[in-house]
C-alpha cells in the first residue's frame, strides 16, 4: 500500500489564502491534507461545478478551458499556481491535467476546522467573489494575481484604501463638534479657494438664492445649512482621488470620474422628486457609487500587465468595487446609507422593505448614465426594475424619470460644470 503524502507547512505557507495562518495551524492543516496525484488527461473540475473545495496545483501542468473553447495552460512554476485553480463558483472553466500532476484538494468542512482567518479567506475567495468571469482565458493570469493580492491584504487587515481628503475631514469635525459654528466652517473652507468658490456658487444658485446674492462664505454656509455644506465639501474634494501618477491608469481614472459625475448629476435631479431624499446627499451618493474602483486602480500600479490590459482591468474593478467601496465609506465614517449605495449601485433587481433610499436613487441614475453605451447594451429596462417602482416615477403624476431629466437639462449642465475641475 502506498504511503500517504502530506504537504509540508512550508508548502502551504506559499499558497494564497493559507499563508496568513500561524505555524501551529499550518502544521495541523498539513497533517489533515493529502497530496493527490492524477495522470495526464484527468478532469479535475467540470464547467459549471458548484463544489466549494479549493484546488491547488503543486506539480505539473493543467489546461483551463472556457465555455467558448479558449484554452490556457498553467504550470506549477507560474505565479498563478499559488492561487486556487478556477476558484469562482459556479466554475466558468473546465480543468484537465495536461501532464501527470500532484495537487491539493481542501474541502469546505476541513477549512471550517481551522482558524477563522482561513475561513474568512475561503469565504472571500469562493462566496463573495461569485461573479461572472467575463475575461478571456488570456487575461486570467494577470487579473487573478491582482485579485488575490487584494484579498490577501484584506484578510491580513493591511488593505490599502484611499483616505478622505483632509479638508472634508476637518469640515466634518467642525460641523459635528462645534454646534453649528458657521464662521469656523467657513474659515476652514476658505483654505481651499476652489471649493470655496463652488460653495458660493451653490448658495447663489436658483435653488438656494433668496432676495439677494450672498457675498461671503459665512453667509453661504448659513444659507445652505451645515450638513449640506459638509456633503458638498466632500463632493468637491473627491476630485483629487480620481487621479493617478500613471498615465495609463490616469486615463481610466478620468473615465471613472466622468461616469461618476454623470451619475451624481442625474441623482441630484431625481432626488428632488422623492419627498424624503436630500438632493446634496443624492449628489454625493452618485459620486461615491464607484469609489471601490479607485482602490483597485491603486493596486493596479503594481500590476502593469493588468493596468495595460483594459478588459482585465475593468473585470477586476467589476468584481471587487462593491465590496471595497462599502469598506472605504465605512472607513471614512460616512452614513451607512452611502455604504449601501456603493454595495448595490449595480444590483439591478435589489428589493427591500420600506420606502425608497439612496441606493434605489443611484441604481436608477446609474442605469440612465449607462443607457446607450456599449456597457449598457444589455441593461434591464429601467421601468421594470424594483428601484423604479420604489421611487414612484410615473405612478401618480404620469411623469417618467426620462421626462424629469429632459426638463432639467440646464440644471444638469450646471451641476456637471461644478464637478468638472
Amino acid at each position: 500500500m502506498a504511503q500517504t503524502e502530506h504537504p509540508t507547512p512550508g508548502t502551504l505557507r506559499k499558497l494564497s489564502g493559507l499563508r496568513e495562518l500561524p505555524l501551529e495551524q499550518l502544521q495541523a492543516l498539513s497533517s489533515s491534507l493529502e497530496v493527490l496525484n492524477a495522470p495526464k488527461g484527468r478532469r479535475l473540475l467540470e464547467h459549471g461545478s458548484q463544489d466549494p473545495a479549493m484546488l491547488y496545483l503543486l506539480h505539473g501542468t493543467i489546461e483551463v478551458k472556457a465555455a467558448d473553447g479558449a484554452k490556457k495552460r498553467i504550470s506549477h512554476e507560474d505565479p498563478s499556481a499559488l492561487s486556487p485553480i478556477a476558484r469562482l463558483r459556479p466554475s466558468r472553466y473546465e480543468v484537465t491535467t495536461a501532464s501527470p500532476v500532484s495537487y491539493l484538494r481542501i474541502d469546505a468542512d476541513v477549512l471550517g476546522e481551522f482558524d477563522s482567518s482561513l475561513e474568512n479567506s475561503s469565504t472571500l475567495m469562493v462566496d463573495t467573489y461569485q461573479v461572472d468571469e467575463d475575461t478571456e482565458i488570456s487575461e486570467l493570469n494577470a487579473e487573478n494575481q491582482l485579485t488575490v493580492r487584494i484579498y490577501e491584504d484584506l484578510n491580513a487587515n493591511r488593505l490599502l484604501l484611499p483616505s478622505l481628503p483632509d479638508i472634508a475631514i476637518r469640515v466634518g469635525e467642525a460641523v459635528n463638534q462645534d454646534y453649528g459654528d458657521a464662521q469656523k466652517v467657513a474659515r476652514l473652507i476658505e483654505n481651499d479657494p476652489a471649493i470655496a468658490a463652488k460653495i458660493l456658487k451653490v448658495a447663489n444658485s436658483a435653488r438656494f438664492a433668496g432676495s439677494r446674492q450672498v457675498a461671503t462664505l459665512s453667509e453661504a454656509v448659513v444659507r445652505i445649512g451645515l450638513q449640506d455644506v459638509h456633503q458638498l465639501v466632500i463632493t468637491f474634494a473627491l476630485r483629487e482621488l480620481f487621479r493617478s501618477s500613471s498615465s495609463v491608469l490616469n486615463r481610466q481614472m478620468q473615465k471613472l470620474w466622468e461616469h461618476s459625475r454623470q451619475v451624481a448629476a442625474i441623482a441630484h435631479v431625481l432626488a428632488s422628486h422623492c419627498a424624503h431624499l436630500n438632493r446634496e446627499t443624492g449628489l454625493l451618493a452618485g459620486l461615491l457609487h464607484d469609489i471601490g474602483s479607485i482602490a483597485v486602480l491603486g493596486y493596479a500600479r503594481d500590476f502593469p500587465e493588468v493596468a495595460e490590459n483594459q478588459p482585465a482591468l475593468e473585470a477586476s474593478m467589476q468584481h471587487l468595487k462593491a465590496q471595497l467601496g462599502s469598506m472605504i465609506l465605512g472607513k471614512w465614517q460616512l452614513p451607512e446609507q452611502l455604504a449601501d449605495v456603493a454595495a448595490n449601485a449595480e444590483h439591478w433587481q435589489r428589493c427591500h422593505d420600506g420606502r425608497c433610499d439612496y441606493a434605489d436613487l443611484v441604481i436608477i441614475a446609474n442605469l440612465h448614465a449607462l443607457d446607450g453605451t456599449l456597457r449598457g447594451s444589455s441593461l434591464p429596462s429601467i421601468e421594470q426594475i424594483p428601484a423604479y417602482a420604489k421611487l414612484g416615477f410615473a405612478q401618480e403624476t404620469g411623469v417618467s424619470s426620462v421626462d424629469i431629466l429632459d426638463q432639467a437639462r440646464d440644471e444638469m449642465r450646471e451641476t456637471l460644470a461644478l464637478l468638472a475641475a
